[in-house]
């Protein structure tokens, strides 16, 4: 996904919005919803749960509103209230994650013209990975997401949690390492 620097006019809505004009809010809202749902939907894989966690992460954004203070762009600080809520959610979570991935971007459905067991070898394969990467340590699975749904960049991705490149570098080598390892499991 396209990524964009904080405009002029972001940063118009965002003090609008710190001011408490709900229509600036609002369009804000709209703007980042789409990337953010990106975002938590990589990490919580149920798409009603993951709208649930959406929602609750532009309630708590609303609340801190007045509170941003342009240490960081307002994406990133956004990102880091999603991160931190969706990792909660996980957290509080009393059973085992169920993991699909018809809900995440690019997800394509299996072709109708396919065999059954080709559709349901592709279809399985598909909840083995969501799986695979809902069962990473937060701090793998933060950073796989991070890269690979949201495209950010490694430095972003350094803002976004608050470490170092070279951390993001090295999470992100563990993170392919250890998913590499439980997909070739699940093939053998």
């Amino acid at each position: 996904m396209a990524k964009s620097p904080q405009t002029v006019d972001d940063r118009d809505l965002i003090e609008r919005a710190q001011n408490g004009d709900e229509t600036a809010f609002r369009q804000l809202l709209e703007s980042y919803t789409p990337r953010i749902f990106t975002l938590v939907s990589g990490m919580i894989s149920d798409r009603s749960e993951a709208e649930d966690v959406v929602q609750e992460v532009f309630f708590k954004v609303y609340r801190k509103m007045e509170g941003f203070a342009w240490k960081s762009a307002f994406y990133t600080w956004v990102y880091r209230i999603a991160l931190n809520t969706a990792t909660d959610r996980l957290k509080k979570r009393s059973n085992k994650k169920t993991a699909s991935l018809e809900d995440l971007p690019g997800y394509d459905a299996p072709d109708d013209s396919a065999t059954p067991g080709a559709s349901l070898s592709s279809s399985e394969l598909r909840r083995t990975l969501a799986s695979a990467i809902a069962e990473l340590p937060a701090k793998y699975r933060d950073i796989l997401v991070l890269r690979e749904y949201e495209d950010l960049s490694y430095d972003e991705i350094a803002e976004v949690l608050s470490c170092s490149k070279g951390t993001v570098e090295s999470r992100l080598f563990r993170a392919r390492a250890r998913l590499k390892e439980k997909m070739i499991a699940y093939l053998k």
